[in-house]
């Protein structure tokens, strides 16, 4: 059973909520740290023969074009992780589409390839008091086939979406979703596929929870950002929850992610979507 490892290509500095701390008119004076945390990503791939989904943020793509480059020329897919990385639900739906539209084109422009697959900032498809539900119909009806961006998950996402892949009915047609690893527990799903999870949560219950998904007939969802590999990150002075999911234990994410790739097999989402 092939299980799905993306990563999230966003600089050290996209970190949602923090314009009070760090707006972004600063970004562009913002040192630069994509090119070599993701050749380090790139370089553990290759030692395991592992093809993995990029999900690229546009803003990313056209400051560090080579970045798009060495991933492609990798052979890795490359997916939209949007243009400017805000929340959906903080876009009308103008909004989002010029911005899913500017990725998108600039992505395939770069790699001849067709983007078909999307995942939102902070995954942020979500419905109820942050509805942003009708974006699935904008993506299907832009040639997406698939999206990642529905955590059932209590504080983002659909708490009670389903936690294996499955297919959206949208006005123009399905789309395939492709949610977080999650695990139960009594303050709700709590994420161990990727982030703070990844690298706070025992090793077996990753181990574990990743079995249970194959032993239904569906692959876990990795996911990771280059900064997740970078030692010496440049911290901003966060609030402690934002210090504790950008920064606890961020050491540990490589040793997680080479156990991974030794303990299981893993693939793009294109191919598991296309089999």
């Amino acid at each position: 059973m092939k299980n799905i490892l993306t990563v999230d290509v966003e600089d050290w500095y996209h970190i949602c909520d923090i314009e009070h701390i760090l707006p972004r008119s600063l970004w562009d004076r913002c040192e630069s740290r994509i090119l070599p945390n993701l050749e380090k990503i790139l370089t553990l791939l290759s030692r395991f023969n592992v093809r993995a989904t990029f999900f690229v943020l546009g803003y990313v793509a056209e400051r560090t074009p080579e970045a798009v480059r060495m991933i492609h020329g990798e052979g890795h897919e490359i997916a939209s992780h949007g243009y400017g990385h805000l929340q959906v639900y903080k876009q009308t739906e103008e909004e989002f589409l010029k911005d899913l539209l500017r990725s998108k084109s600039l992505l395939e422009e770069m790699t001849g390839e067709r983007v078909i697959g999307y995942r939102a900032p902070e995954w942020s498809i979500c419905k109820g008091r942050r509805d942003s539900y009708w974006a699935l119909d904008l993506l299907a009806q832009n040639g997406f086939l698939y999206d990642s961006s529905i955590a059932p998950l209590r504080f983002i996402g659909i708490p009670d979406a389903p936690t294996l892949p499955y297919t959206v009915s949208t006005s123009y047609g399905p789309i395939r979703e492709y949610p977080p690893l999650v695990i139960p527990s009594y303050l709700g799903n709590l994420p161990i596929g990727g982030g703070w999870g990844l690298r706070i949560f025992p090793y077996w219950c990753l181990h574990r929870k990743i079995l249970q998904h194959n032993s239904q007939g569906s692959p876990g969802v990795i996911f990771c950002h280059p900064s997740d590999f970078d030692s010496d990150i440049p911290r901003i002075p966060l609030p402690w929850i934002k210090r504790f999911v950008c920064y606890g234990k961020i050491r540990t994410t490589e040793e997680r992610m080479i156990r991974l790739l030794n303990d299981f097999e893993f693939t793009t989402v294109k191919e598991v979507l296309f089999g």
